[in-house]
């Protein structure tokens, strides 16, 4: 028997065509990925039966399903599937925005172990949440987390079953990697931290009859965030004073080529922070925004990603 190591275990996915059911002889897509948590669920209920000896009678599982997610390091094309999924849309002349679409996918973990490996498959996962974190002197990172049905265990690869090595592309850097950020009404802002979230409020639906969820559903999507800036003026700290909305815009990747561009033409700052909190620092400004309906792209948030020429 051979103890399981994480630095050897394979994380692989594949899209589903009805949700909770992996596809027969599936073609998998193997994940690049800094760490995960997906794991199978059971609520259970412990026995009210009263007993003269003071025992418990039993522990029953009452409800099931899957969740976790994964982190990553942002690099082009890895991730497209997922921005696809998070956002609820479709890739469109490679630019996605968040719609109504639903996506599930089938996860499979193996753990190498030797002459027999173990593998653990989450099915029906739709995607909950999306966050790029970018800080400066750092990597491009992000986390995605799912909700799902079910799933089960095995000690054999499905039959058929075949793995696609995930794409090479560089991990995408903060700094050199990182341009033409833009907020109206805020005169070359010099970033020094952005946090993005896309949440789409998920819930596992029950029935009686099923220990697992029967459906997964979907409430509104609330796309949030931070950005840090050197304080240089008033001019941001006024957007929030005022209630002004403003947009977002910034570019991740190569100078020309292997780009995303991130764009939420429509925000408010919900709150403004510029404190003096000890000598020798520099002053920022923390600016939390939430992300509203914009009717020139007819949704919240655009991602668009531009290819090699």
């Amino acid at each position: 028997m051979t103890i399981a190591e994480s630095s050897q275990t394979r994380v692989a996915y594949i899209r589903e065509a009805t949700p909770g059911v992996t596809p027969a002889t599936p073609a998998f897509k193997e994940l690049r990925y800094t760490g995960e948590s997906f794991k199978h669920d059971r609520q259970n209920t412990t026995s009210n039966e009263m007993r003269p000896d003071r025992n418990v009678t039993d522990l029953t599982q009452t409800a099931g399903g899957a969740s976790g997610g994964f982190n990553f390091e942002l690099s082009y094309e890895a991730f497209d599937d997922f921005f696809e999924a998070a956002l609820c849309g479709a890739w469109a002349t490679n630019k996605v925005i968040n719609g109504t679409a639903k996506y599930t996918h089938t996860f499979e973990k193996t753990y190498e172990q030797g002459a027999t490996d173990t593998y653990l498959r989450y099915t029906g996962m739709e995607a909950g949440t999306l966050s790029i974190r970018l800080e400066a002197g750092g990597l491009a990172t992000g986390s995605l987390s799912f909700t799902g049905l079910g799933g089960s265990s095995d000690d054999a690869p499905i039959t058929g079953a075949t793995y696609a090595d995930a794409p090479t592309n560089e991990v995408m850097s903060a700094g050199f990697d990182f341009a033409d950020l833009a907020i109206t009404g805020v005169t070359s802002p010099k970033v020094t931290r952005i946090e993005l979230q896309i949440a789409n409020n998920m819930r596992q639906q029950r029935a009686l009859g099923s220990v697992n969820a029967v459906g997964i559903g979907k409430g509104r999507c609330v796309v949030t965030g931070t950005a840090t800036l050197y304080f240089e003026n008033k001019e941001a700290y006024d957007l929030f004073l005022n209630g002004t909305a403003a947009d977002l815009t910034f570019t991740l990747g190569g100078e020309d080529e292997l780009q995303y561009i991130f764009n939420i033409p429509k925000l408010k700052f919900s709150d403004a922070d510029v404190p003096a909190s000890g000598n020798d620092q520099d002053i920022v400004i923390t600016l939390p925004f939430q992300g509203l309906y914009d009717a020139g792209i007819g949704a919240t948030i655009e991602i668009e990603r531009v290819p090699a020429a």
